[in-house]
Order: C-alpha cells, then sequence, then structure tokens
C-alpha cells in the first residue's frame, strides 16, 4: 500500500534522482529505485551531510536559529535523540542548516517523529492542525524556497515561493497515516519531486532559483514538531 494517499506514486527512487547515470535517462521507470548492486563510481559521485540528533544539544557546528515571520525564540532542544521544537504565535521559527550547499541535482529527507496541534490563535476555534516543515531555501533565504509540510491531522501541503510569492502545488488530497513519515525534496534541474518515505507523491517545475541552498526544519506557531535525522545529498562539484 502506498504511504501517500489520494494520490500513487510516480516511481520509488531517490539517489538516482541526482546521480550522473540518471542524467542520461529521460523516461523515469516503474522499477528504479535505490539498489545494493550500485557500482562504486555512482556512490562516490554522492556527497552527503546530516543530524541524527544523537547528541545531548543543538550542534551549533551544523546549525543555527533562523525566524523569517513573527517573533523569535520558542523551544528549541535535542533530547532523547531528537530535535523538538515549539515557537509561539504567528511565528515562524526553527534552524538552519549553516552550511550552504550547492547543485542542480539534490535530495533532501528529514524523518519526523511527531507534529502536534497548535494553541489557538485570536477567531480560530479549538486547536486547529499544527505543521512540521522542511524547507529548502534558495541563498539561503525565504524569498525563493520550496516547503514540504505535514499537518497533525495527516494533511500534506506542497508550496514553492519565486521572488516572495508563494504559490500551494499540490491540490489539498494528499494525506498520510504513516507513523513513521520521512519527508523528502529532490530537485533534478527544474523539477522538484515532493516524497514521502522515498517515493514520489508530487511533482512540480521551478525555474529561475539559485542552485546554492540551505535547509531549514520548522513548525508554524506554537506547533510541537519533533525530527529523528535529517539528510542532504548532492553531487560532488
Amino acid at each position: 500500500m502506498n504511504a501517500l494517499l489520494q494520490l500513487a506514486p510516480l516511481f520509488g527512487l531517490y539517489i538516482a534522482l541526482i546521480t550522473t547515470a540518471s542524467a542520461q535517462q529521460t523516461t523515469p521507470r516503474q522499477d528504479q529505485g535505490p539498489s545494493p548492486s550500485q557500482t562504486p563510481a555512482t556512490q562516490s559521485a554522492i556527497e552527503e551531510w546530516g543530524d541524527d540528533f544523537d547528541s545531548d544539544k543543538l550542534d551549533e557546528a551544523k546549525w543555527e536559529p533562523y525566524t523569517f515571520e513573527g517573533g523569535g525564540g520558542g523551544k528549541v532542544e535535542v533530547k532523547d535523540k531528537q530535535l523538538k521544537m515549539r515557537g509561539a504565535g504567528g511565528s515562524r521559527s526553527g534552524v538552519r542548516s549553516k552550511r550552504e550547499f550547492h547543485g542542480e541535482r539534490f535530495y533532501v529527507e528529514a524523518a519526523l517523529g511527531k507534529v502536534g496541534i497548535r494553541t489557538p490563535q485570536p477567531g480560530e476555534e479549538a486547536f486547529p492542525p499544527g505543521f512540521a516543515i522542511v524547507s529548502v531555501l534558495f541563498d539561503g533565504n525565504t524569498i525563493n524556497r520550496i516547503e514540504w509540510l505535514l499537518r497533525s491531522d495527516g494533511i500534506f501541503e506542497a508550496w514553492q515561493c519565486v521572488d516572495g510569492r508563494m504559490i500551494r502545488v499540490d491540490n489539498g488530497k494528499l494525506a498520510t497515516k504513516e507513523k513513521t513519515p520521512k519527508l523528502g525534496i529532490a530537485r533534478r534541474g527544474d523539477k522538484v519531486y515532493f516524497m514521502l518515505n522515498r517515493e514520489v507523491g508530487l511533482e512540480t517545475t521551478i525555474r529561475g532559483v539559485s542552485s546554492n541552498f540551505k535547509v531549514m526544519l520548522y513548525g508554524f506557531g506554537s506547533s510541537e514538531n519533533n525530527w529523528d535525522s535529517i539528510a542532504v545529498q548532492t553531487l560532488k562539484q
């Protein structure tokens, strides 16, 4: 059964999206996927970066607090081998990678441990859904970015921001019941793939953005969002 409900995956692959070998293929194959028989040349073409959050505090060599809407602050801690965050009010606050990556082919995967409901804001009734968001920030800022988020009610949202203009690119019908979701964003040239557990659920096009990027993990407002790990794969330059 597909991890994503309502929409079948296009193909179950992730490394092949960014390797040199995939550049020689014009049509994705249904049977493609990560293979233990990958050649050393293919494996060596990939540069990897990541964090398993297995320390007792945030790795300050890898991460920095980052807020781009509302007030900063909130809770950011590493505990029980998870990155645990909760913001405040209408803020968009979390952590951003200090490292800037480079490439028009990449794969970002964040394993989500938990996403909780939010505290109601003025005008909202009951407890609205919370958000856990993995974002790719081109040139390290929010003017041009891609966002793939899972709400606490199991609904996905996919967004792209170009020159400061936000565009929702999903149809509002993507959902999951996965208990251990891994949210993935892959880029191959102008194509962007939104992925769950290494299956593509949505494809879109983005043009005119930089090949330099940073990654960010955060939740909107008071959303409780806990992360087990994050990994970034790019082609070696």
